[in-house]
């Protein structure tokens, strides 16, 4: 992978969006249309007069504190594209200032929290500056902040800017199937963004990434649906966007070179030629993209050598060589030294070959120390690390809260003995409330007397388990509700004593508990019709559930491990989650310790199919039937003699058939169950 294919991913990463906030601007319009012609003299090649006449235009509007914002930001991404581009220490010293006032105009101001989607962006813009100057572990720190504000704001713009950070940490990391995975997850998080400019190049951008990554781990088909799949994005909005004409270019003329990379490794050398032509036909000397043409210039040349084209590898070389000496970039003028070596060492030319040999070993060895470094430093891990600091933080916050709650508890202790003073001082006058209070007492516990009998009854008979119920939905649940509001509105009766509030609280929690019996009894009875449905990322929530119930896992040491992709459909969120939840939870209730849960989502034409196989005790042949049948008895303890109730898989059921789907079974006894779930693609 060439050094020329990220410092273009890196281009693209960092052409973020600045979406705008619900702030009330009177000004806002004006200001856009004068960043739009800045950013006009910028592409022009006259930066400094972009700069001249934003400063200018700028003062005539009476900015507010964002406008100010957003001047900053047009002069930080300007100088620090210019210096990712030109290595220019100079202009990364300029975008680094303009970083550090982004971030004290808000905090000087104390507007985070009104200002959070550009406070996130601005902590962004930092990390992307000191990352370039190699301090790594301090650009963590910023991301991990711009991380925590994404995701407290939920904004889904921002949460796509730290994936493409984080996916291209992964990237030059060499953890290309991570960093595919947060590309195509980038992409999907754009999509759901107003499409302005900036959008436009992060969409394309993260699809030729995702491509990228797909290419190392060799799923080339995967890679090239992903470059054609940019090149269409951008031939379907480009009139959208008719004074970045230029950028379209240069962005078409990278999607081939990787395209043409794709067709190189597989041997087509006559498609290869042809997309890397276009490559440099697109981004040769006039473009802002020259470094990207000269590589591809110079893997033409590889190919032409690779077939005996000597006299096409020759000129195509000169041409490489003049490119370079007008605009120098090391890492292609390695490759390029390395190429020639390989031509000379191949037509026998081998005394020149030998003394372009030291000069071409000092290139690499600089060139790779840089990699070196930011490789010996695991994102993952200081990620970790940053958010175990940051729970520590939560931690000390969390007791110093606790001791002011002691404090307030003793202050409230004080108040309720002089409480307890004035309820015995009016004792007299509460007596008629103790007798109620009695009285109702009573009929709570009739009443749970009265359950009891009800439910040794639905024991007997199925039939009459439902007509019982009825009963009990309409006859039990309105008067004990009732009764169970009536305490607790006596209990805020300040006058009552310490024994009348006992004697309440008696009456609530009796109530209370004869609520939970109905309703446990309404649940048996839970039938799933008209349910409501959302977008939802699927391989999402398996995520989460999995998080959430591994916890439950490491009791037993158990491991739960998860394969999935990315999809998004029409589900009820809960309800699918409670299906997953359940089935998860069974694998660990009926597996032995130390073993491994397999949770698998696959993708198919019309359907999506998740199973959940464990190697656990499996399904008595007696049950089998049993089990998603509500009118039968299934339940049988854990491995570790966890209860059973029986339901959970006659409610799972329910609600995947809500869903259009499937579930099933496979199991064998002492070797293990596999649950499986389809749901239709719609």
């Amino acid at each position: 992978m060439s050094y020329q294919k990220y410092l273009f991913l890196f281009f693209i990463l960092f052409s973020i969006s600045c979406k705008q906030s619900n702030q009330e601007i009177d000004n806002s319009a004006q200001l856009n249309q004068i960043i739009d012609s800045a950013t006009h003299l910028v592409d022009l090649k006259k930066k400094d007069q972009a700069y001249q006449y934003l400063d200018a235009a700028f003062e005539s509007i009476n900015p507010n504190l964002k406008d100010t914002w957003k001047k900053y930001y047009f002069k930080e991404s300007n100088y620090f594209i210019s210096a990712r581009l030109n290595k220019d220490k100079k202009d990364l010293a300029l975008a680094d200032l303009y970083a550090d006032s982004m971030l004290n105009l808000i905090k000087d101001n104390r507007v985070e929290e009104k200002l959070r989607h550009e406070f996130s962006i601005s902590n962004f813009l930092k990390g992307d500056v000191l990352l370039e100057m190699e301090k790594y572990e301090e650009s963590y720190q910023y991301f991990h902040k711009g991380k925590l504000l994404a995701d407290e704001s939920k904004n889904t713009c921002d949460q796509a800017d730290f994936n493409s950070r984080f996916a291209f940490l992964n990237y030059v990391q060499g953890k290309y199937r991570q960093a595919a995975s947060l590309f195509f997850q980038a992409y999907k998080n754009n999509l759901d963004c107003k499409l302005d400019f900036e959008r436009y190049a992060a969409i394309q951008g993260a699809l030729c990434n995702a491509g990228l990554s797909y290419e190392h781990i060799k799923m080339t088909d995967s890679a090239l649906i992903c470059y054609k799949k940019a090149i269409a994005f951008l031939e379907k909005n480009q009139a959208a966007f008719p004074y970045k004409n230029a950028f379209t270019k240069v962005a078409k003329g990278v999607a081939y070179h990787y395209m043409g990379d794709v067709y190189l490794d597989s041997g087509n050398n006559e498609k290869a030629e042809e997309y890397l032509k276009k490559c440099i036909t697109l981004n040769g000397r006039n473009s802002s993209e020259v470094r990207n043409a000269q590589i591809a210039e110079v893997k033409l040349a590889r190919l032409y050598l690779s077939t005996g084209r000597f006299k096409e590898y020759n000129s195509t070389m000169r041409s490489a060589r003049a490119s370079m000496d007008s605009l120098t970039n090391p890492r292609n003028e390695v490759d390029w030294q390395k190429l020639q070596i390989d031509y000379l060492n191949f037509t026998q030319q081998y005394d020149k070959a030998k003394n372009l040999m030291p000069a071409y070993l000092a290139s690499a060895e600089k060139q790779n120390a840089g990699l070196r470094k930011l490789n010996n430093v695991d994102a993952r891990t200081e990620f970790y690390n940053l958010q175990k600091d940051y729970e520590v933080t939560i931690l000390k916050k969390e007791n110093q809260l606790s001791n002011l709650y002691l404090i307030i508890a003793v202050g409230f202790t004080i108040m309720a003995l002089f409480i307890l003073y004035q309820i015995w001082k009016n004792w007299k006058a509460s007596k008629q409330n103790n007798n109620a209070l009695i009285l109702l007492n009573k009929q709570v516990t009739e009443q749970n007397l009265h359950l009891q009998n009800t439910l040794t009854a639905l024991e007997q008979s199925q039939e009459e388990n439902k007509r019982v119920m009825k009963v009990v939905a309409h006859d039990l649940r309105s008067p004990i509700g009732a009764i169970v509001s009536l305490a607790g509105f006596m209990m805020s009766d300040n006058r009552l004593q310490e024994e009348d509030q006992h004697l309440m609280g008696l009456i609530r929690n009796s109530g209370s508990d004869s609520l939970k019996f109905v309703n446990e009894l309404l649940n048996r009875e839970l039938v799933v019709e008209e349910i409501e449905k959302d977008h939802v990322d699927l391989s999402a929530l398996l995520n989460y559930c999995v998080n959430l119930l591994q916890y439950k896992a490491t009791e037993k040491n158990q491991k739960i491990v998860l394969t999935s992709t990315p999809i998004t459909l029409g589900l009820n969120r809960e309800k699918i989650w409670r299906v997953m939840s359940n089935l998860i939870t069974n694998a660990v209730k009926f597996s032995p310790e130390k073993s491994t849960i397999e949770v698998n989502m696959g993708i198919f034409k019309n359907s999506v199919l998740i199973s959940v196989q464990d190697t656990g005790i499996g399904i008595p042949d007696k049950i089998k039937e049993k089990i998603f049948n509500i009118n039968e008895e299934a339940k049988r303890p854990g491995t570790n003699g966890e209860k059973s109730f029986g339901i959970g898989l006659v409610i799972s059921k329910q609600i995947i058939e809500a869903h259009n789907g499937k579930i099933w079974f496979n199991s064998v006894v002492n070797k293990g169950t596999t649950f499986f779930v389809e749901l239709p693609i719609s």
